[in-house]
Parts: structure tokens; sequence; C-alpha cells
């Protein structure tokens, strides 16, 4: 793939978060305990921001991307890589500790069976580790975090942003509750039902919207809750509205939350309405969900225009 390098400061939005390697395991018939499986194995960069700046730049964007990495294969590995597929890595740092590592087991349907992670390199960053600013993360209008990040260092980075649009994802029911002090200082939150939940303290079988009224209630500017393949809530002063998920045919589940995510900050960045970025979105998580790979080559803002032109409407009620 050829890419332009973006000028220095060039950069709208930057992405604070995890950067690691993922291994994922396709395999061949159901997963079962305690016995060995015929499988695919397939190896490609992983973490929450770094897979959102990879599908950004796919969209066209110029993605600064902000973490870490070892100082071992793996950590040069991906480093060429993100470079090769237009995100800047000027801002990502080194560590001595090694490179974070996320292992999936896929069932044949494309559904995620089991998986680990070693995060350690993210979890021990220190609150002033991205401090001072890069050039490319001082310029964004719009700042991506993830609560993969430490708490300390997600205040560090709050306390910097200013005016700038911090766009959020609670990533996991147990790392969700690092983001609770902080919800009146996100513009926008991503999350899902178990998160949301979390969150509010609300049940988990309540109702999205009700899930989302919860966030807004606590402060967050807008929100966006998920529920598989059931209707997404997304609230903002104007209130709940709900829109239902493209069709799409399961291959791959990895990463379907992070196009929606890449997607929605793509079009917002080109002054599109919320409507519009939450269909936008949709359409990404569709491509992505019918493709290996969290972040697929079918992944392209013409793609996304054509699911959306062959697609009914999105939303379910105003």
């Amino acid at each position: 793939m050829t890419t332009v390098a973006p000028r220095p400061g060039d950069y709208p939005v930057a992405l604070f978060g995890a950067i690691h390697m993922d291994t994922i395991a396709h395999a061949n018939v159901t997963i079962l305990r305690e016995t060995s499986t015929p499988a695919r194995f397939e190896t490609r960069p992983g973490g929450v921001a770094a897979n959102v700046a990879r599908a950004l730049a796919r969209l066209g964007s110029t993605p600064a991307l902000v973490g870490a990495v070892g100082r071992d294969s793996n950590g040069e590995a991906l480093l060429m890589r993100l470079a090769a597929e237009g995100v800047s890595i000027a801002a990502v740092i080194r560590s001595p500790l090694p490179t974070g590592r996320y292992i999936a087991l896929h069932d044949p349907d494309g559904g995620l069976a089991a998986a680990a992670v070693d995060a350690a390199i993210t979890d021990r960053l220190e609150a002033d580790a991205f401090l001072p600013l890069h050039p490319a993360t001082r310029n964004a209008s719009c700042w991506f975090i993830e609560a993969n990040l430490p708490p300390p260092l997600l205040e560090s980075l709050l306390d910097t942003a200013g005016s700038r649009r911090v766009i959020a994802d609670a990533v996991s029911r147990a790392k969700a509750e690092r983001l609770k002090p902080f919800l009146r200082r996100i513009g926008l939150l991503f999350c899902n039902r178990a998160e949301a939940s979390v969150l509010t303290g609300l049940n988990e079988a309540s109702p999205v919207a009700e899930l989302g009224e919860g966030l807004l209630g606590l402060g967050v500017g807008a929100c966006c809750v998920m529920d598989g393949a059931e209707p997404i809530a997304y609230g903002d002063r104007s209130g709940i509205r709900l829109y239902r998920p493209l069709a799409a045919n399961l291959v791959d589940v990895t990463g379907a939350g992070d196009a929606l995510i890449a997607a929605f900050i793509a079009a917002s960045l080109q002054g599109k309405s919320a409507d519009a970025c939450l269909r936008s979105g949709l359409a990404a998580a569709a491509i992505t969900l019918e493709s290996p790979g969290s972040v697929p080559d079918s992944l392209s803002a013409a793609a996304i225009t054509a699911r959306l032109a062959r697609s009914e409407e999105p939303s379910v009620s105003a």
C-alpha cells in the first residue's frame, strides 16, 4: 500500500492507548477445552488505540498514535507495520518492558472462544509518560483515549486536553471503571451494555436507551452504547436515538467496534452530523465483521459509501 507522509503537525486526531501484537487462531472446528484444535494462525497489530488509528488511516485521515512498545522484535515489527499503513508513530515511546501481546481463539463461525493478554507495558505507564506532548498530539483538535491506560495517566491527559474534543472507549467490563471519575470531562463515550452498567450502576439488562440516559446524567457530553447485533443507543443533549446495526455475514468479530469508532471520528472530522457519523460507523462495523482481520483491506471510505447505499435505514427510533 502506498502512503503519503503527512506534514509535521498535520494530525487532526491523536490516539492514546494500547499497542500490542495480536496472534489470532482461526479454528477449523469448534474449540474444546483440554485438547488441541487445528487452526490457521494470523499475527497483526492490535490494541484499541492502534486499531482505531489504523482504521482512520484507511479512511483517509492522518492519525497520530501514542502508546508504548518494547525494545524487541515485536516492537520493531509493529512500528514498521503501523508506519507503512499511514499511522504516525513519532509519539510512540520505547519501553524496557516486552511489547504487549494478545492471543485469541476464534471458532469457525468467527466467534471469540477465549483470549489472553499481556498488557504490563501499558498498565505500568506513569502519569507523565506522554509528557511533554509531542507536536503531533499537541496540535490535534481531537483526542481519543481508552481505558487500557492507567487512571493516573488518564487524569494527566484530561488535565492537558484543554478545549480539545475528547473521545473515549471503555474497552471492557473490567477496565470501564477507570473512566468513572472522568465522565464529565469526556465529550463522547463509546461502550457496550456491560461497560455502561459498570459506569452507571444500572442493571446490565436495562434497555440500552436507559443506559445511555444514565451516562448522560453522569455528565458525559454524548454516548454510544453498543449491544452486539441489537440496536445501538446514541445520546447527546438532543436526546437518545436508536440505530439498528447493518446485517452482516460474520467472518471475524475482532475490530468491529474499533471500526465503528474510527468511521465515526473520520466523518466527524469532515463536519458531518452525529446521525451521519453513526451511519458511517455502522457500515464500517459491518464491513469489518464480514472480513478477516481487525482492520481489513476492504475497509475504505468508498466501501462505506457503497455499503450505506445498499442498506436499509438503520435508525429505528427518533
